[in-house]
């Protein structure tokens, strides 16, 4: 095998290719960083504005949660002690799989109970750091979003509580959709705060 030479031409030329291809090569790695970073912050925005998205509907959803388990049909205890054809004729149900109905019943109210004994905690906890707070008007959101979908058996009109507070029905809309926003942190944990920063 006879020994190549290589010019200083020929040299210096695979030096710039070797050049080009380290740059293009570390172009490529920080496209594909970015890239990466991009898709996370897209999973973030999805998962953040999806518990954004399910803390509206349970707010919304609130007073209907709290009329069924008042309106459930049996209690745990009742639900023991009942026979499989009572609960079903209560329910006009007629399955083969009795047993799963019954316990699909009693699982259903307990879930909702959990629910709105958590959504109760966060909101009262709530409106409890906003009226120590020297804010008025972090005050006013907490109070507006209890009004609008804990308190009272209908929601309020936003003109009546546009004139109790004082302010424009925008503002209404305003103040709710921010509390919304705070509410869901608290409801949902470290997703809403890993959004916010």
């Amino acid at each position: 095998m006879s020994n190549m030479e290589i010019s200083e031409k020929d040299s210096e030329l695979l030096k710039i290719m070797e050049s080009m291809v380290s740059a293009g090569v570390a172009k490529g790695i920080r496209q594909g960083l970015e890239q990466l970073k991009n898709e996370e912050r897209l999973r973030e925005k999805i998962t953040y504005d999806t518990k954004l998205k399910n803390t509206r509907l349970l707010l919304k959803n609130y007073r209907n949660f709290v009329r069924a388990c008042q309106q459930a049909t049996y209690t745990e205890v009742e639900l023991e002690t009942a026979t499989v054809e009572d609960v079903l004729d209560k329910i006009f149900c007629t399955t083969y799989d009795e047993v799963t109905v019954v316990q699909s019943i009693l699982v259903s109210k307990k879930r909702t109970e959990i629910i709105i004994a958590h959504i109760n905690k966060i909101i009262n906890y709530y409106v409890y750091e906003a009226d120590i707070s020297n804010n008025d008007e972090k005050k006013r959101k907490a109070h507006i979003l209890k009004e609008l979908y804990i308190d009272g058996k209908i929601k309020p009109k936003i003109s009546d509580m546009s004139e109790k507070y004082k302010v424009g029905e925008r503002q209404i809309h305003r103040d709710t959709k921010a509390a919304i926003e705070e509410i869901s942190i608290l409801l949902f944990g470290i997703d809403g705060i890993r959004k916010m920063y």
